[in-house]
């Protein structure tokens, strides 16, 4: 049997779905399973033709088992008879066919066990069972590891991590609306709990710690995530763990493979497939598939398929569009680079001067275009953001077209100056790959509400004075991309980005009582007092001071100097920066004259900077002999 034969494509798949000639007859229908409280779950089992002694997979939904009659996953389709498992589909306690089951006091953990001990019951079972599904799919298998029932041999959660962490739903203290209000679509009913938890509290201690065990492994496991899914920065920190604090035994058994994939679940985008928002890549269509395959041939038949030999991480790399391995338990570069912010629009390796500023009007917030989502009414992935150039309530900052590819593999982080007409606002940061036509491809997005800028706990709360600069760093999640010659790194930074994340009133009220809409005038300082920047892990060379083209005649003279530069020009200038070629400003003052002192500068090449009044720079090289 090779895969191929029981591949199904994306469009059999939907035409499975709308169609009812082509249905997959569980060979056990609404079976129930007794758990151990007394109650039931509803499940179906789908068992291959000639299987007497077969292992099983269990998923464990809470989108309706029925669901699986179109097909069953990994391309199995309707195709039962071509695979070697058998598949046990069970319902949540509370949801679908489990909906009688009593709520009370939820173990999903304990159910999953409950299932097993019936599944290893069963006289056409064999003895293992591995695991599978994405999204809650996922967090629920990681419920069932922690309970280490013997039998369960191996498990692939996808797009998931187990942890009911505060940041997972009000990422930089800004609560994530669309996701909130699509999980109460889905019957999950988290509003009421997590809306009267606003703040980080030792509610969200206890959830936080209870939920998280990544010492409690005991069986291998293949993660797989998308870079364009919400839960990847928690996916990859449970990943390092759990390589390090698994069971000894089961430490070098931990998988991890990352695809150029969305979270799935809305539009057509998914985990596996080609088209992912605006962008195709070919080279990553159902390689989880693939692997999920191999996995579970290994684990749980015996197959000598070399799975052994897999390397621990496997990830794509957005940009160049390639596949990489690695050995090691965290892909991330300790090295990082800053480009900071300056004046008309510029991002580069040279400190800035003066302040840009933006109007956040929250009755007219910036709009959310694709991005790690989960909303129906939200694209997902990577989406072009040049249409947003044209609004005038956020700014823009970009590097010069680079003349060479420039590669980052971690977390980066925006630390930004800003001062506010408001006691409070937002930050939203959207991070981008300006393509040579035009196009400004979303990589990843973050956001910081103001008063939590030292903490999301109640006492950590604080307001702005207006007018008064802080400091505020927006964090990023985790992403590995380059951005190739020719191209240009760009950055949004706007005071919004609805309807993904709640919209700030900006009036310093109670969060998500206010419905009063105050505009304010946020200001990013970009100076030497004020060095706003955008801090990248990588390896690559320093971005290159290079003189930004001359908009008016100017002659500076002698060169090399020694003592003096003077400087000829028509134009008005009324400060100077002379940095080295790292981008560090090594001196400055006010240009009164046309000399400027550099006997205190080592001998080498400098970049001048000239200002004038409206923040407009003026650059030239010269040597210090």
């Amino acid at each position: 049997m090779t895969r191929s034969s029981i591949s199904t494509s994306v469009a059999f798949v939907l035409f499975l779905a709308t169609s009812s000639l082509a249905q997959l007859t569980p060979t056990y229908d609404d079976i129930l399973i007794p758990m151990s409280d007394g109650e039931s779950l509803s499940a179906d089992v789908y068992i291959p033709a000639g299987c007497t002694s077969c292992e099983a997979v269990l998923v464990q939904t809470p989108y309706n088992k029925d669901n699986f009659e179109v097909g069953l996953p990994l391309g199995i389709g309707t195709n039962l008879d071509a695979q070697p498992y058998i598949w046990v589909v069970v319902d949540w306690r509370g949801f679908y066919g489990s909906n009688g089951a009593d709520l009370s006091n939820v173990d999903r953990g304990q159910d999953g066990y409950d299932v097993c001990d019936w599944i290893v019951a069963q006289s056409w079972h064999g003895s293992r069972i591995g695991t599978w599904g994405p999204s809650a799919l996922g967090n629920i298998q990681y419920q069932l590891i922690g309970k280490h029932h013997p039998n369960h041999t191996c498990a692939i959660p996808m797009v998931s991590d187990p942890q009911s962490a505060y940041t997972s739903y009000f990422y930089g203290g800004v609560l994530e609306e669309a996701r909130l209000e699509q999980l109460d679509a889905l019957g999950y009913g988290l509003s009421p709990i997590i809306m009267a938890n606003t703040y980080y509290s030792p509610t969200w201690q206890f959830a936080e710690a209870s939920t998280y065990f990544p010492d409690q492994i005991e069986i291998p496991t293949l993660q797989i995530g998308g870079w364009y899914d919400h839960n990847i920065d928690e996916m990859m920190t449970f990943y390092k763990q759990s390589r390090n604090e698994a069971l000894l035994s089961v430490r070098d058994e931990q998988w991890l493979l990352i695809g150029p994939w969305v979270h799935g679940g809305t539009g057509i985008a998914f985990v596996g497939s080609s088209i992912q928002g605006e962008l195709t890549y070919p080279n990553a269509a159902l390689v989880n598939n693939d692997m999920a395959w191999d996995f579970f041939d290994y684990y749980l038949l015996d197959s000598v398929n070399s799975w052994n030999t897999t390397a621990p991480i496997t990830y794509y790399e957005l940009g160049t569009n390639t596949w990489n391995t690695s050995t090691a338990d965290d892909i991330a570069i300790a090295n990082t680079e800053d480009l900071y912010l300056n004046p008309g629009n510029q991002l580069s390796s040279q400190a800035g001067v003066f302040s840009s500023t933006f109007i956040s009007d929250p009755a007219n917030p910036t709009p959310t275009i694709g991005g790690a989502t989960l909303h129906p009414t939200l694209d997902q992935g990577p989406y072009d953001q040049s249409s947003l150039d044209a609004r005038s309530d956020l700014l823009t900052f970009e590097t010069d077209i680079l003349p060479q590819d420039i590669s980052t593999t971690g977390r980066i982080s925006v630390t930004l100056y800003v001062s506010a007409a408001q006691p409070d606002c937002d930050i939203a940061i959207r991070l981008v790959d300006q393509y040579p036509d035009g196009r400004d491809m979303l990589i990843t997005d973050g956001i910081k509400r103001m008063r939590f800028r030292n903490g999301y706990t109640a006492a950590a709360e604080t307001f702005m004075t207006p007018g008064q600069v802080y400091q505020v760093t927006v964090d990023l999640p985790f992403t590995n991309y380059t951005w190739l010659t020719g191209h240009r790194i760009k950055i949004y930074a706007s005071g919004s980005n609805a309807i993904r994340w709640d919209v700030n009133m900006q009036d310093g009220g109670t969060m998500y009582t206010s419905t009063t809409p105050i505009s304010s005038a946020i200001t990013i300082h970009h100076d030497a007092t004020y060095p706003s920047r955008i801090t990248i892990p990588g390896n690559n060379p320093v971005l290159a001071v290079a003189e930004k083209p001359l908009t008016q005649a100017i002659e500076i003279y002698p060169n090399p100097a020694q003592e003096k530069l003077t400087v000829k020009t028509e134009g008005s200038f009324e400060q100077y920066f002379i940095q080295d070629m790292s981008g560090r400003t090594v001196t400055s003052g006010k240009l009164s004259g046309t000399t400027i002192p550099v006997t205190s500068l080592q001998s080498g090449m400098y970049l001048l900077q000239l200002v004038d009044a409206t923040g407009s720079i003026q650059e030239k090289k010269f040597v210090k002999g």
